[in-house]
């Protein structure tokens, strides 16, 4: 069984429109068998962002490694810069800016997996971003 992985290993999905970006799914289900997480990286464009969502049923934890931006996680506000890390539980709403000019750079893992179904769906434009339940999707789906 494979323990490392790099960026190059990566399911891709680039997300066009408002809110420029790309994910990098690493860790999930159907990669690694895990059945209590997912993780990857994302590179938010310059001028972009997350937009405001949550999750109903899984924890989140983000961590900043590259560039700078700001957090809105419920009514807290704060610069985003490496180093920075958000803890998400389930039901806040949060989004995040890049006010720089380079890449924003962070990882994510959630807890349940599930989440990255859902931005596969986002990336096509059959699903938005706002409120999303984990337990809506089984395995089988993609």
């Amino acid at each position: 069984m494979k323990h490392i992985y790099h960026k190059e290993d990566a399911e891709v999905v680039r997300i066009e429109g408002d809110a420029p970006r790309t994910l990098y799914t690493l860790i999930q289900p159907n990669t690694v068998n895990t059945e209590h997480f997912a993780m990857g990286l994302e590179e938010i464009d310059p001028n972009s962002e997350i937009p405001t969502h949550s999750h109903s049923e899984a924890e989140e934890i983000i961590f900043v490694y590259g560039g700078q931006g700001k957090a809105f996680v419920g009514d807290e506000v704060a610069d985003l810069k490496p180093g920075t890390v958000i803890y998400l539980p389930p039901n806040v709403e949060h989004r995040f800016v890049n006010t720089g000019d380079e890449p924003l750079w962070i990882t994510w893992t959630l807890s349940p997996p599930g989440f990255e179904k859902q931005i596969r769906k986002v990336a096509d434009g059959s699903a938005g971003m706002e409120v999303f339940s984990e337990s809506d999707y089984s395995e089988t789906q993609k």
